[in-house]
């Protein structure tokens, strides 16, 4: 009963079984350390990024609502650009007329950006975000943790 076969068998399944016990315990830190970094990426970009200000939401969802005569206005040439804000009534043709070149470039960008703008777009951007980065670290630390059990496993692949 003794034989040194027979230990040599259950020395083999309880190694195998503290492999697999380790193995589990590292898909565990994978995912804890993918989901906090996620976390902590996502609120970082929360904190530099902060939602749009209430006036340019009105504004862009102005743009969204008018995107055909906004687009027609602001392609006009200068000349004719305080002509046809006289005839609407609306505040930012006015605006755009007296803004400066600068000023009005980054109008025009905002009147292209704004086009399919929706009021939760920063919610749902927020959460694909931090979707993407923790499918992402997640990805990479199993990864990560197969090599190294594979060199373990094998160590003739170093």
């Amino acid at each position: 009963m003794n034989d040194p076969k027979s230990k040599s068998i259950h020395q083999d399944v309880l190694d195998e079984v503290r492999e697999e016990q380790r193995e589990k315990v590292g898909r565990t830190i994978c995912f804890w350390v993918a989901f906090v970094g996620a976390t902590l990426l996502t609120f970082w970009y929360y904190v530099e990024h902060p939602r749009e200000s209430e006036e340019v939401r009105r504004m862009r969802m102005f743009f969204r609502e008018n995107a055909r005569e906004v687009m027609e206005f602001i392609r006009l040439p200068p000349e004719k650009l305080a002509e046809a804000a006289k005839r609407h009534k609306h505040p930012f043709y006015q605006s755009f007329v007296k803004a400066s070149l600068n000023e009005r470039e980054k109008i025009k960008a905002l009147v292209h950006v704004s086009i399919d703008y929706s009021p939760n777009q920063y919610w749902f951007n927020l959460f694909f975000l931090w979707t993407i980065a923790f499918t992402t670290l997640w990805f990479i630390a199993l990864m990560t943790q197969g090599v190294i059990i594979q060199i373990r496993r094998n160590p003739r692949l170093t």
